[in-house]
């Protein structure tokens, strides 16, 4: 696919424009764009403010018309809606992440999941598609294989049918002598439907990774075209998927029949008027779920926080209710981390105000309730003599692998002596360590965190 100098068109979430940047001359049905437009506002993945501009609420990609939009995390500049050099390699990245969180996230087998929250997360189909050339290239197309039964034909002897079916003469003895006798041979079924779909689902996974092409993403190049029209809707196909599954036995099979259906309701449920989406709605997952892997969190410490007890007036019967739920703790050298993802771009500036979006003070007060709860429990352990307690925002700066650009105070009595660091993380750093399935403990600087 020849790719066109305005192929691409960049935008980072949230940040506003009209919706003239969307267009262009080739833009001819205007009816059909519009169309296009409402159906991303009814999805909640395009936003519009009262002074008539725009934003996306969504990180990833969406094939539009003739072009393909790419809306970046909120933390990366940009300069302008062209997609530059170093923009390819960032993406390029960020789909590799995608596919990673695809695969240590809710959905632990994509094969046999039926149900998943496809109005927040849009990855299915990409890495669906992405297994099915895989299983292609590797297995080819999906073949029934025939048992054709002959008298006295030129296949094996099959015994039972010839018992079962034909009187024999019997020598002096008393030998049964068959004259005529069975035979069977195995053949492959050249044209089933199964085939037909997985033919179809091969030309739409090729039409679809062409518009990547540029991108150099990590995907088996395959141009496979096919013509044909398969009868029957996408229910009818499901079905026919079904009645299939029920016939089958070898693993393989079963496993590519489950992928193609999984593929076909994707396709059903998850196409936005012909937009195909690639990404989320909800990045700061991404980045949580990031967070929590490249600093090893150890899950065991959430269930010794205490949890608030609710009692009925006049009775003696509590009932536990649920408790705080830190993103991120875990103890190196007696000192206790307790972690907090955040998906916000603040800053300083100049003057020291606080400009940018920055969490609020529910996350705040509930960070300071976190470490109280552990002082708590670890009053007694000699194991934990110190506690950081910080916020973790991404950045594109390169020049560090994090900086702490500030702290929070809570001046109340309980919260006196507690404070929350807050840290901007070079995500170069976090994707690389991300993706290689490491761990990495950021060495603090000591006096920046007051450890002494």
């Amino acid at each position: 696919m020849e790719v066109k100098d305005n192929f691409f068109k960049c935008f980072r979430e949230f940040q506003r424009f009209k919706i003239s940047d969307l267009m262009t001359n080739t833009d001819i049905n205007k009816d059909y764009c519009q169309l296009q437009i409402e159906k991303l506002l009814q999805e909640k993945i395009l936003m519009l403010d009262e002074d008539e501009t725009y934003y996306f609420k969504f990180v990833g990609t969406i094939n539009w018309i003739d072009r393909l939009i790419v809306i970046f995390p909120k933390y990366r500049e940009l300069q302008n809606l062209n997609l530059a050099i170093e923009d390819k390699k960032y993406l390029k990245q960020l789909f590799d992440i995608f596919e990673m969180y695809n695969s240590k996230s809710k959905r632990t087998d994509t094969f046999f999941i039926e149900t998943s929250n496809e109005t927040e997360e849009y990855f299915s189909l990409f890495s669906l598609y992405k297994k099915l050339v895989e299983d292609y290239v590797q297995n080819n197309l999906y073949e029934n294989e025939n048992i054709v039964h002959e008298l006295l034909g030129a296949g094996e002897i099959d015994w039972m049918r010839t018992v079962q079916d034909i009187q024999p003469n019997f020598s002096k003895n008393m030998q049964p002598i068959y004259l005529n006798y069975y035979t069977y041979n195995v053949e492959e079924e050249q044209q089933n439907y199964i085939k037909l779909i997985q033919k179809e689902l091969l030309f739409k996974a090729s039409e679809f990774f062409k518009q990547f092409e540029e991108l150099e993403l990590d995907i088996i190049e395959l141009d496979f075209y096919f013509e044909e029209e398969v009868i029957g809707d996408l229910d009818y196909k499901i079905n026919k998927i079904d009645l299939e599954l029920r016939e089958v036995f070898s693993e393989s099979k079963i496993r590519l029949l489950n992928l193609m259906k999984q593929i076909l309701k994707n396709l059903k449920h998850n196409k936005v008027n012909d937009l195909n989406l690639y990404g989320t709605k909800n990045f700061e997952k991404v980045w949580e779920n990031i967070c929590q892997n490249v600093f090893g969190h150890q899950p065991e410490w959430l269930d010794v926080i205490i949890k608030p007890k609710w009692r009925e007036i006049n009775k003696d019967i509590s009932i536990e209710a649920d408790t705080l739920i830190p993103d991120i703790t875990f103890i190196k050298d007696k000192i206790f981390y307790i972690l907090d993802a955040k998906y916000y771009n603040c800053n300083f500036n100049e003057k020291g105000k606080l400009v940018g979006s920055k969490p609020g003070i529910g996350d705040i007060s509930k960070q300071f309730l976190y470490q109280s709860a552990y002082e708590d429990y670890f009053k007694n352990n000699l194991n934990v003599e110190k506690y950081i307690n910080a916020f973790l925002m991404p950045t594109s700066e390169k020049n560090l692998d994090y900086q702490i650009i500030g702290e929070i105070e809570f001046p109340l009595a309980i919260f006196s002596d507690k404070k929350i660091k807050v840290l901007k993380i070079n995500t170069e750093v976090m994707y690389k360590y991300y993706l290689n399935r490491s761990n990495l403990i950021l060495e603090f600087h000591k006096k920046d965190l007051n450890i002494n």
